[in-house]
């Protein structure tokens, strides 16, 4: 059992404060139909080229949804058949490829990577949120390849890296191969002692090609980014079902950076985490388990133990996230079969941070940081972390929902810039 203290609930903040409720928890219309999710959910994020929209072009999707609203006469239950919900993304993705191909073999290279990027932007969305159809594996390959043609052209580039799962266990479930994770190293000299290095963990639905932005922002603060999937997701190779194969992943990470802190010119004593919405619970873990090698981890919008409440994640597909998320987090979790969802809301107790006791152990600095409205993971679980001692911070921002956006990016950057610049 546990000694770190809990937090009472239900009924949790959201329950208290939203204004709009259905059986007692948040509403969001978005759920009613295919056309309101793209008008009042989606629709802004694109035009202003957020959040789930990075390296996107609302041109790109205007057509596409007015499809989806015809086909599936503005059912959202298409939401829940991936391959049909994604056949109309492709043909538009692969004709941008074809454009950025041409502007390429000109010379123009500024255009070719926005076409690139673009490409992958619309495999994003076409495979959201969750790679689990043969479309998905089709989306998922065409969106890499053009995202890393796209890549090689930003300032600085990306770089795929393939790193060993030196500490895999395949009894455990682990596959054997490559860790595949994107590097961006600034341009330029690094300061004396090595630069500081980023381990970008990725969520459920946005992987290391979804977040340009971000790591955009961390190279020109001049860290070494290093992206990669959690299990359940992406290309990782850790065991989805099993609660530890994010530390043997998190282990054989930290030992490639330290291998090759030479090549990159990269501090070791300076290696900090970000972890995003689902990823947010990998960085709350990594803080705890792998406490003696991290300077300062951040998670924004992650979960440590109340996502895994009954009652939580029996509202959880009427609430903020755009699709139904309960069935993507059992797959996530490695639920898989008819009965997912039902055995997810079982037994995903077992990823507890509290109850396995990870919560008790000491951490290094860490940032928990979330909207107060955050109906996607609850507040509840930040207060838990922070509350269970140690080196801990925790902001949580009044009337903001999932990740504390908008703003919660620039307290990110400032809040590591810190940290790095206080070890020097």
């Amino acid at each position: 059992m546990s000694s770190s203290p809990r937090v009472a609930c239900p009924p949790f903040h959201v329950q208290t404060a939203a204004r709009g409720l259905k059986n007692g928890y948040p509403y969001f219309d978005h759920h009613d139909a295919v056309s309101l999710l793209w008008a009042n959910k989606w629709r802004p994020n694109a035009a202003a080229g957020i959040y789930p929209f990075f390296d996107g072009n609302v041109e790109d999707f205007d057509p596409i949804f007015a499809e989806l609203v015809r086909v599936s006469g503005d059912d959202t239950a298409i939401l829940s058949r991936p391959d049909e919900y994604g056949a109309p993304f492709l043909p538009v993705a692969e004709d941008l490829v074809a454009q950025a191909e041409k502007h390429l073999s000109a010379g123009r290279q500024e255009q070719a990577r926005e076409l690139f990027l673009r490409a992958a932007a619309v495999c994003r969305i076409s495979r959201f949120p969750i790679i689990r159809s043969a479309h998905g594996e089709k989306a998922w390959s065409l969106g890499k390849a053009a995202y890393e043609k796209g890549g090689r052209l930003l300032d600085p580039p990306v770089i795929p890296v393939s790193i060993p799962f030196a500490h895999a266990d395949p009894t455990a479930g682990d596959a054997t191969t490559d860790i595949r994770a994107y590097l961006r190293v600034p341009q330029g000299p690094p300061p004396p002692g090595g630069r500081p290095v980023l381990l970008f963990i990725c969520g459920l639905d946005a992987y290391k090609t979804d977040n340009t932005p971000r790591t955009q922002a961390h190279v020109e603060r001049g860290f070494v980014t290093v992206s990669f999937e959690i299990p359940g997701t992406g290309d990782c190779p850790a065991a989805a079902h099993d609660p530890q194969s994010t530390d043997r992943l998190m282990s054989s990470v930290l030992d490639w950076v330290d291998a090759n802190a030479g090549t990159y010119a990269t501090d070791t004593g300076k290696i900090c985490a970000r972890g995003i919405s689902t990823g947010g619970y990998n960085a709350f873990r990594l803080a705890h388990t792998h406490a003696e090698r991290m300077l300062a981890v951040v998670s924004q919008g992650g979960g440590a133990h109340y996502l895994y409440h009954p009652d939580w994640i029996d509202h959880q597909d009427q609430m903020e996230y755009p699709f139904a998320l309960v069935e993507a987090l059992a797959w996530k979790h490695g639920f898989r079969g008819e009965n997912a969802v039902a055995d997810y809301r079982a037994r995903g107790s077992k990823f507890s941070l509290l109850d396995s006791g990870i919560l008790d152990r000491p951490s290094s600095l860490l940032l928990c940081l979330n909207g107060m409205e955050d109906s996607i993971f609850p507040i509840e679980d930040g207060v838990l972390v922070a509350l269970s001692g140690g080196r801990k911070e925790i902001h949580a921002r009044s009337g903001l929902r999932h990740m504390g956006n908008p703003g919660g990016e620039e307290i990110v950057y400032d809040w590591l810039d810190r940290q790095v610049a206080n070890h020097a």
